[in-house]
């Protein structure tokens, strides 16, 4: 049974809630910006206070705060001068940061930023698999593909040495495997495949059609053929089929090698050759054959260093073109297809509590506050499963969430009065569950711990009568259903 102790015996004058004091829409949050030390040669963390702007990844303030520089003398500026960021993708604890650079830089150098972006956003977001991309562009590790990047603790030099090591070819001496394939040859046996393990960031499409996520796995390459070890890995599908599916049919082969163009600005134009159309044809969603191609440039370009764009061909014939000029598929057409999994809380048809639901949505919009509300307005999806029932009342819209703004760690929800009426029949068991889908949606948000209620810009005393809304709310675990 619900029980709630608030009283609605007092009202609290509207003029004790005035926001216009505050000076900014967001909040403040300290976190750690990794600069170069010198003297131990390691990474070191200076603590930054964060002004995160409202709606935004909080990483964007912190990563600008490293391309800014140190505030201590001790350490050493890990970007060079007018380095800029573009923009900053994150799902499924993988991240993409975009890098916007005219000059140039030595190896080692890009090597210790990409390592200070990568424990800079660890820290903040909890990613564990960044890549770096520069006007668009991978490097890769001096130019050869290499696993997404990690937190980093030891020294610089270490960690350099060891990727070395582990991602350019040796090209001086042999080792005794390959000296036994040379003898191997010579006795007309064929040689043994060289095989290297390496994690790799693979996208799939959603189920539901509408983005692609992604999946950090260890792939295995033989002989150093990482597109075809990646279209089979695509082929496979993902581990989480619960949530995502291949973009591709099963038996796709290609028809001929890959074929790679130097383009003017140096970056790699690559061309695949399938036998057949590579995406399925049999798609409950007529937009993941989009999806399916945006998969594709997303995990290639992703992976492999210098390319820029791809052409894709079928039977000999361009394949479909898919928002794309000219057949030429470009990463950055499809920005915004990625999508991000944010908890919703609905209605439990069998009790008087909450049911969290996981909703994919575009992968920016997950630090939107407004944009959950807006997806409780949606309702539940078909895939949520029947036991999951709407909260908000029927006859309201976007329209009537006048805004939802954040405040440090507050978020304010101003309904329209239309909004307020479509409640005024509710029962206390639907207020309740009304008011705490949306407190515990937002409050599940990094950084928010209350949400307070307005009406028409001004403190209401309740919507239906039974729940005062004049205080601020705190996150209520106990009207969530453990599954």
């Amino acid at each position: 049974m619900i029980r709630e102790s608030r009283k609605t015996v007092q009202k609290v004058p509207a003029s004790v809630l005035d926001l216009s004091g505050l000076e900014y829409k967001g909040r403040v949050e300290k976190s750690a910006v990794y600069f170069y030390n010198e003297t131990s040669g390691t990474l070191t963390a200076e603590l930054r206070t964060l002004v995160i702007d409202q709606d935004t990844n909080p990483a964007k303030a912190a990563i600008e705060q490293l391309l800014a520089g140190p505030s201590s003398e001790s350490l050493k500026n890990v970007a060079p001068e007018g380095m800029m960021l573009d923009y900053i993708e994150f799902s499924k604890d993988a991240a993409n940061v975009y890098l916007l650079y005219d000059g140039t830089m030595q190896q080692k150098q890009a090597y210790t930023l990409e390592l200070a972006i990568a424990n800079t956003v660890t820290d903040i977001l909890g990613a564990s698999s960044i890549y770096v991309f520069y006007n668009g562009v991978r490097q890769g590790f001096m130019g050869y593909p290499s696993a997404p990047l990690r937190k980093q603790t030891g020294s610089i030099e270490e960690a350099w040495l060891n990727a070395y090591a582990r991602y350019v070819p040796e090209t001086q001496l042999l080792t005794d495997e390959e000296e036994q394939e040379e003898k191997d040859e010579e006795n007309g046996e064929p040689p043994r495949p060289k095989i290297t393990e390496m994690g790799t960031v693979l996208y799939f499409v959603a189920a539901g059609g509408s983005y692609i996520l992604p999946e950090v796995r260890s792939v295995r390459f033989t002989d150093g053929n990482y597109i075809e070890g990646i279209i089979e890995e695509l082929k496979k599908g993902p581990q989480d089929t619960a949530i995502m599916e291949s973009p591709f049919t099963a038996g796709l082969s290609f028809s001929q090698p890959p074929e790679y163009e130097l383009l003017a600005d140096q970056s790699i134009r690559l061309r695949l050759f399938f036998d057949s159309l590579p995406v399925k044809s049999d798609f409950a969603h007529p937009q993941e054959t989009e999806l399916s191609y945006a998969a594709l440039i997303y995990t290639l370009t992703g992976f492999l260093p210098g390319v820029s764009s791809l052409e894709v061909y079928a039977d000999g014939l361009p394949a479909m073109n898919v928002n794309a000029a000219d057949g030429i598929l470009i990463r950055n057409d499809f920005v915004g297809y990625i999508g991000s999994s944010a908890p919703l809380y609905f209605a439990d048809r069998n009790s008087d509590l909450l049911l969290e639901i996981p909703r994919t949505m575009e992968q920016q919009r997950i630090w939107s506050a407004k944009a959950r509300v807006f997806e409780l307005l949606r309702g539940p999806l078909s895939q949520d499963g029947d036991n999951v029932w709407p909260v908000i009342p029927a006859g309201v819209g976007e329209d009537d969430i006048l805004f939802v703004d954040v405040y440090n760690d507050t978020a304010y929800i101003n309904l329209s009065q239309r909004f307020k009426d479509a409640c005024k029949n509710l029962s206390a068991r639907n207020e309740m569950l009304l008011v705490y889908s949306m407190v515990n949606t937002l409050t599940a948000m990094k950084g928010l711990s209350k949400v307070q209620f307005l009406v028409e810009g001004k403190q209401a005393e309740t919507l239906s009568g039974h729940l005062c809304l004049t205080d601020p709310f705190l996150r209520n675990f106990g009207i969530i259903k453990q599954r």
